[in-house]
C-alpha cells in the first residue's frame, strides 16, 4: 500500500478582485476571504485556509516588504541559542547563535522541569520561571535568568530557542516550519540517537538551522569577489552606497557587521528610513552580492585577534615613528644642555624646511624631536615654542585633509553622485568638529549641516 505525503506551504500572494468595494454585493469586506477560497478551489487549487488583507498601493505593500525584513531581522539578533531535545530530555543538539553561550545539559534539564510543571496547571505558581503556557499548539514559553525560552513540541523531539526578549509571531512560525521540516530530514536520525546518545547524527542540522532562522545575517560580512559588471550597473542608488560604504569597512578589516554598514549607511543617506535600507542590504545578500565570511572563530575571539592586531600594529608604529625620540632621551643622560640645544636646534631648521615645502608630517617628526631634548632639559621658552609648532602643523596637516574633502564634495556634486558627494561631506563635518578651533569653526559646521540636508533631500 502507498502512502501519500503531501506537502504543504504557507504562501502569501496579491490578489485583484476586479471589483469596485464600493458596489461589491456580496459584503465587502467580511465576505473576501470566502470569495477568493471560492475562486481558487474553482481553479482546482487545494487550499487548508485563506486570509484576506486589504492593501491600497504599491506604495504601502512595499513599506510592508521592508515592515517584514526589518522584523525577520531583529528575529535573528534575537536568537542567543537553539537547542533540541529528544522527548525524554536528551539534549540532540547544540548551537551558540549569540556571545552566551548554554549549558545545554543544565538547560535541558530546566526545560523538562518546567513542561512538566505546565502539564500539572502548575504554570500560575511560578510566574517568575514560566511566562506562557501555550499547551494547545504545542508552544511553551519560560523565563531562564534574563533570557526567554520559546519552545515547540515536535511528534519525536522539542526545539528550543533561548531569547534575549520575548518572540514575535514572524518567530513563532519560523520555530513551527523549523519543527515540521527538521523532524521530516531527521526522524531516522532522532530515532538513532535515542537509542545511541550519539550527538554527531544531528551535526548536520547546523546548516538547516542557519537557513530556516537566516542566521548567517549576523555573522561577519564581505563582498563576493566574483560579481560582473553588470551587477553592479543595475544597483539603486542605495545599493550603490551600501557597497561603497562596505568597501570603506573593509579598508580596516577583511570583514563588517551589518549593523555598521547599515548605521554608516543611513548616517549618511539621511532622508531614507532604516528599514529601506536593510531591506536593499538583505537583497544583496539573497543575491550573493554580499557574503557572509566562513571564519572559524566566535566574536569573542574576533574581538580578540582585532585587540591582538590593534597592539601589533602599534608597537610596528612605535618602531618605526618613536625610536628616535627614545634614543634622544637615553642620549641626554650623557649630554651636557649646550649639546642637547644645538642637537635641538638642528631638528627645528629641519622641521621648519619641511614646513615650508608642505611636508606635514616629516616637519611634525622633526618638531616632536626637538621637543624630546627641550622637556629632558627643560628648555625654556623653548618647550612652549616648540609645542606651538607641533600644533600649528596638526592644523594645517588637518587643513589639507579638509581641503581635499572638500575638492571631493564639489567634484561629486558636479557629476550628479550624491552618494560619495554625501560621504565626503560628512568626512568635511567630522573634521571641523575634531577640530582645534572649533569655536571657528561653527559657522562653517553649520554651513555643512545645510549643505548635507540640501542633498539628503535630493535622493529622493
Amino acid at each position: 500500500m502507498w502512502v501519500v505525503e503531501l506537502t504543504y506551504f504557507k504562501l502569501v500572494l496579491g490578489f485583484e478582485c476586479g471589483v469596485d468595494k464600493n458596489v461589491c454585493t456580496l459584503g465587502y469586506p467580511d465576505y473576501c476571504s470566502r470569495c477568493i477560497y471560492k475562486k481558487l478551489s474553482e481553479a482546482n487549487i487545494i487550499v487548508d485556509k485563506v486570509d484576506a488583507v486589504e492593501q491600497d498601493t504599491d506604495e504601502k505593500r512595499q513599506l510592508m516588504t521592508y515592515k517584514h525584513i526589518w522584523t525577520k531581522y531583529k528575529d535573528v539578533l534575537n536568537i542567543r541559542h537553539i537547542i533540541v531535545l529528544s522527548l525524554d530530555g536528551m539534549p540532540a543538539f547544540n548551537m551558540a547563535v549569540g556571545d552566551h553561550p548554554f549549558d545545554a545539559t543544565l538547560l535541558s534539564g530546566f526545560i523538562q522541569a518546567n513542561i512538566i510543571f505546565s502539564k500539572e496547571g502548575l504554570t500560575q505558581k511560578d510566574k517568575n520561571e514560566i511566562i506562557e503556557a501555550d499547551v494547545d499548539r504545542n508552544f511553551y514559553e519560560f523565563q531562564y535568568k534574563n533570557f526567554n525560552i520559546l519552545l515547540k513540541n515536535g511528534a519525536k523531539s522539542r526545539v528550543c530557542l533561548i531569547l534575549e526578549t520575548s518572540a514575535s509571531q514572524n518567530l513563532r512560525e519560523l520555530l513551527s516550519n523549523f519543527v515540521d521540516i527538521f523532524e521530516r530530514q531527521y526522524k531516522d536520525a532522532i530515532s538513532r540517537f535515542e537509542r545511541t546518545g550519539k550527538l554527531e547524527l544531528l551535526a548536520t542540522a547546523r546548516d538547516l538551522v542557519e537557513k530556516t532562522f537566516e542566521i548567517n545575517m549576523i555573522y561577519p560580512q564581505s563582498f563576493s569577489s566574483q560579481m560582473p559588471p553588470s551587477v553592479f550597473e543595475k544597483f539603486n542608488l542605495v545599493q550603490k552606497a551600501v557597497y561603497d560604504f562596505g568597501n570603506d569597512l573593509l579598508k580596516d578589516k577583511p570583514y563588517f557587521f551589518i549593523p555598521n554598514l547599515l548605521n554608516r549607511t543611513a548616517r549618511i543617506l539621511g532622508t531614507i528610513p532604516r528599514d529601506e535600507i536593510l531591506w536593499n542590504i538583505y537583497q544583496m545578500i539573497r543575491d550573493e552580492i554580499i557574503i557572509y565570511k566562513d571564519l572559524a572563530f566566535t566574536r569573542d575571539e574576533i574581538e580578540l585577534q582585532e585587540q591582538r592586531i590593534k597592539e601589533r600594529a602599534d608597537e610596528i608604529q612605535l618602531i618605526l615613528e618613536k625610536r628616535e625620540i627614545k634614543d634622544i632621551i637615553e642620549e641626554c643622560k650623557f649630554l651636557s644642555v649646550e649639546e642637547a640645544k644645538r642637537k635641538m636646534n638642528i631638528y627645528l631648521k629641519k622641521g621648519d624646511i619641511a614646513k615650508k615645502n608642505a611636508m606635514y608630517q616629516e616637519s611634525l617628526d622633526e618638531y616632536e624631536k626637538a621637543l624630546a631634548y627641550a622637556k629632558e632639559f627643560d628648555i625654556q621658552p623653548e618647550v612652549g615654542k616648540i609645542s606651538f609648532q607641533v600644533l600649528e602643523v596638526l592644523k594645517l596637516n588637518k587643513q589639507v585633509e579638509l581641503d581635499f574633502a572638500k575638492d571631493q564634495v564639489n567634484k561629486f556634486e558636479k557629476k550628479k553622485d550624491y552618494v560619495k558627494a554625501l560621504k565626503y561631506l560628512f568626512e568635511v563635518k567630522d573634521l571641523l568638529i575634531s577640530s582645534y578651533d572649533v569655536e571657528k569653526n561653527e559657522k562653517s559646521l553649520a554651513r555643512t549641516e545645510q549643505h548635507i540636508k540640501k542633498i539628503q533631500n535630493l535622493l529622493r
